[in-house]
């Protein structure tokens, strides 16, 4: 009676492990731990430039936990932007993620915001464009993967919000990589754009670039939301790019998010591509990475 007794509680003990290992994620068995943290990330197609990613994750069942990536401007500064996301990760449960592009192996807005597409995103040519692989934005879906493998989660997409430089980031990837796993995108307080009307010229419009060769309805049929505070307006602001080509986009960002919206939806009508981008203004905000981030997280969740 004794050892059959030892024989069903064995038993139970061995049922209830197996259960919750099988519902539970739980530290031990992932590499990224709960809570705030980073890590080292390192792309096959740019081994020579490992990236610093901050990123935080809430306590609980990983399983079915949504994932946002976050992106920084040109401060270069993903640790703050991980840390204004934070609570709202904490609080509705995703978790979050934040590449850093520091200014040594991604100098400049050519390799970044701009996505390392030619050797000079600024004076495209023919013969100065990079392979694909070597593409900024070709790290998103490496990242995404290097997520799921040591997070727990099983989320097969994700979200993403940039601002400012950030913004400019997002809204080129979308641009470049419409077949990515992405669900949600939200571009915010971009200080100029790529615009898609089939008139201008990289970077400021696609043409002459590799998005002419992308069916306008396989990037127009996404989500992407472009947001902009109604207090952007400063022109005189010094970190706003100024020349012919990105002042015919208007002089602030408030215009100029305006005018890549009325350019891109009129062009999506004039190709016959469903559009599914939206236009936000957020009312009381000028260039504030927390005001915009806030509202983010009002559309996502």
């Amino acid at each position: 009676m004794k050892n059959h007794l030892v024989k069903i509680i064995l038993f139970s003990l061995f049922i209830f492990i197996s259960c919750s290992k099988d519902n539970v994620s739980s530290d031990q068995d992932n590499l990224l731990n709960s809570g705030s943290n980073q890590f080292v990330f390192t792309y096959s197609g740019l081994p020579q430039k490992p990236i610093n990613v901050f990123y935080n994750i809430p306590a609980g069942n990983r399983t079915n936990m949504p994932i946002v990536i976050v992106f920084h401007g040109d401060e270069r500064n993903a640790s703050e932007y991980r840390d204004i996301w934070v609570n709202a990760s904490n609080q509705y449960g995703f978790m979050v993620f934040a590449p850093e592009f520091n200014s040594i192996n991604f100098p400049g807005g050519s390799s970044y915001i701009i996505g390392n597409v030619y050797q000079d995103g600024n004076f495209p040519t023919a013969q100065t464009l990079n392979n694909e692989s070597v593409w900024t934005f070709s790290m998103i879906e490496p990242l995404f993967d290097f997520i799921k493998v040591n997070s727990g989660t099983e989320s097969n997409t994700y979200d993403m919000f940039g601002h400012s430089g950030g913004g400019q980031f997002v809204h080129r990837f979308v641009l470049l990589k419409p077949n990515a796993r992405y669900n949600r995108a939200i571009a915010a307080n971009s200080g100029w754009y790529t615009v898609p009307d089939g008139v201008a010229n990289f970077p400021y419009g696609i043409m002459n670039s590799p998005i002419t060769a992308i069916s306008p309805n396989n990037y127009f049929t996404r989500k992407l939301f472009i947001t902009v505070g109604s207090l952007d307006n400063n022109a005189s602001d010094p970190s706003i790019r100024h020349n012919t080509e990105s002042d015919l986009q208007g002089l602030n960002r408030l215009a100029r998010a305006n005018y890549f919206f009325s350019k891109s939806r009129t062009f999506a009508i004039s190709v016959g591509a469903t559009f599914n981008w939206q236009f936000h203004t957020v009312a009381n905000s000028g260039h504030d990475a927390l005001l915009m981030s806030n509202h983010a997280v009002n559309l996502l969740y």
